[in-house]
């Protein structure tokens, strides 16, 4: 049996009060009451949680500051703006990757031809997708298509898949046959060592592409699923990395170094390293071993 949702809005100046009777120190309440007007409690509450000594009663620890809150919180936003832009990077690279290789080497459509698929009830599933992703797309090259060619036949690759998610994308990599020999050449390119390798970072830098993209929270967060371990890198990498399966390799940092690696071969000359540590130079109250980032981890190869 559900319980009523009885709780009453409140004003900011009264959740400031609240917040201070909870035993959060707030200096310049003029600065909190922006925080909270334009910010808004509830999100807000995603970071001040994990200054709270009790779930119950959400006392703060002694000593914590809303600054401290909005630290963390400019952080966060400042670090989703970055990955965003890299994985913009790679999201192009990986659509310009698959459809060059793929179309090379098979027919324009192949995406939708079940001899190159794993699994023909997946492709099944993506096809609907893709329908669905066309059917509702304005843009021009789509109608344009749709007007001299018809309806009945996809667009080719080289169109199709300008108006599908990284999601999608990802997807339809995965369920490429193995037998088909495009599908490692791609993983190769970006310096992994197989196709299971690209399946597995290209859903992880998906999902946390998406984390980005609706404004979530990234730091301290524990990711569900991480990146495959690396083995017999290509290119620069980090020595210590997280024991496969184990906490530290589901935190924050191994993700950024799935994403850094990739800008090997996708934008050799990023920005990426610097602007990271501009970024953490800049937030010296972030926590980073939070986010599994190890001792030394900026003289690791992978981040030179």
């Amino acid at each position: 049996m559900t319980t009523p949702y009885t709780k009453p809005s409140t004003s900011t100046s009264h959740q400031i009060a609240l917040l201070q009777r909870r035993g959060l120190t707030i200096d310049d309440p003029l600065e909190a009451e922006h925080y909270l007007k334009h910010i808004g409690y509830y999100r807000l509450a995603g970071y001040w949680q994990i200054f709270q000594n009790d779930a119950v009663t959400h006392t703060f620890i002694p000593g914590s500051t809303f600054e401290q809150i909005a630290e963390l919180y400019n952080f966060d936003r400042e670090l989703r703006i970055l990955l965003l832009n890299a994985i913009e990077r790679i999201e192009v690279s990986f659509r310009s990757v698959l459809v060059n290789e793929m179309c090379s080497a098979y027919h324009p459509a192949w995406f939708t031809r079940v001899e190159y698929a794993f699994s023909e009830e997946v492709l099944d599933k993506i096809l609907k997708t893709i329908d669905k992703e066309l059917s509702r797309s304005n843009e021009d090259f789509v109608a344009h298509h749709d007007r001299k060619y018809g309806t009945d036949k996809y667009p080719p690759a080289w169109k199709t898949m300008q108006v599908l998610s990284f999601g999608v994308l990802s997807k339809i990599y995965g369920n490429i046959h193995k037998n088909v020999p495009e599908k490692k050449k791609i993983a190769k390119i970006y310096g992994l060592p197989s196709e299971a390798w690209m399946h597995s970072w290209m859903q992880v830098i998906s999902v946390l592409r998406n984390y980005c993209a609706h404004h979530s929270r990234v730091c301290y967060r524990i990711f569900s699923f991480p990146p495959k371990d690396m083995r017999r890198p290509q290119l620069p990498w980090i020595k210590n990395a997280p024991p496969t399966g184990g906490p530290l390799s589901q935190h924050l940092y191994y993700q950024l170094c799935a994403v850094r690696y990739l800008l090997h071969t996708c934008c050799p000359d990023n920005h990426f390293n610097d602007e990271l540590r501009q970024l953490i130079i800049k937030s010296p109250g972030v926590e980073l071993n939070r986010m599994g980032f190890i001792p030394e981890w900026e003289h690791e190869d992978l981040w030179q």
